[in-house]
């Protein structure tokens, strides 16, 4: 029995990945702006330190959505745990929580999403037969 990817499970990997990629594109792009880098001067961690932030936390996403379109229970769990890092990060960096309302919604929501029990059943290593088959 083929197991069947359920649709949610998609759409949230399809939409990490497209903003890992947003991330990665808008970091490389923003870097160059001088005005971005005094901002990033102004907070309390070396600038190479939240670069490194940047690439990790867009790199972690697209490898754990391709991952999790696999199959794979470890990219889910990546997800989950460095999503809670990253979230703690962004909230060090930047306190106002109004601009760090967007991406904890969606880690929330993509969160509840990876943890329904079809989701648990997809990632589970335990084939479900129906009657009659082997």
């Amino acid at each position: 029995m083929i197991k069947v990817r359920p649709i949610f499970v998609t759409g949230v990997c399809i939409c990490l990945i497209a903003w890992g990629c947003y991330q990665l594109f808008s970091s490389f792009t923003n870097l160059k702006d001088p005005n971005v880098q005094a901002a990033m001067a102004q907070v309390g961690l070396p600038f190479f330190l939240q670069v490194i932030m940047l690439y990790l936390n867009a790199g972690v996403i697209i490898v754990s959505a391709f991952w999790m379109m696999q199959e794979a229970n470890w990219a889910r769990w990546l997800y989950l745990g460095w999503g809670f890092v990253s979230i703690d990060y962004h909230l060090y960096i930047n306190a106002d929580w109004h601009d760090n309302l967007v991406p904890i919604g969606f880690y929330l929501v993509s969160s509840l999403v990876l943890l329904v029990p079809s989701a648990n059943r997809y990632f589970s290593n335990v084939v479900e037969y129906v009657d009659g088959e082997i």
